[in-house]
């Protein structure tokens, strides 16, 4: 399965709205797990950034990789605990250079975000493999968290 995920945070400060967004394709590999940033996520990056480039690059890698390894922190995604994955940042998108506090904050969320949402499918892809059907995800949580 390799497939493309896109992750948006937003946080409004000082009447504005500020984002980052985020795109990975991922893919199960041989050990260990990698992630690559294309160039077309440099130059997203150098052209937002320009001289503080590789710190917010260095953020993106960081939450991609670090959501790979803590993925199956809880015990809830064995099949992805016993993995290793191949991801790439295609592609990077900000409002603009906010600092590197809120830059860098949005960044990692938004990078987090994007592969956990390809890990949970890859997982609850797996689990409809081993069972010869569809799992049913439970109930659903409204707004307020309650089933």
């Amino acid at each position: 399965m390799e497939s493309t995920y896109t992750s948006r945070k937003a946080i409004r400060r000082d009447g504005r709205e500020h984002f980052a967004e985020v795109t990975v394709r991922a893919s199960p590999c041989e050990p260990p797990s990698q992630v690559t940033l294309l160039a077309s996520a440099h130059e997203d990056l150098r052209s937002a950034f320009g001289e503080d480039f590789e710190y917010h690059r260095h953020n993106v890698y960081a939450a991609v990789k670090v959501q790979i390894e803590i993925a199956n922190v809880a015990g809830e995604m064995p099949h992805v605990g016993a993995s290793s994955f191949r991801a790439e940042v295609l592609c990077v998108r900000v409002s603009g250079d906010e600092g590197r506090e809120l830059c860098g904050f949005l960044l990692t969320v938004a990078g987090m975000d994007a592969i956990a949402e390809y890990l949970y499918a890859w997982e609850h892809e797996q689990e409809a493999g081993a069972d010869g059907g569809p799992r049913d995800p439970g109930p659903k949580e409204d707004a307020s968290g309650r089933p």
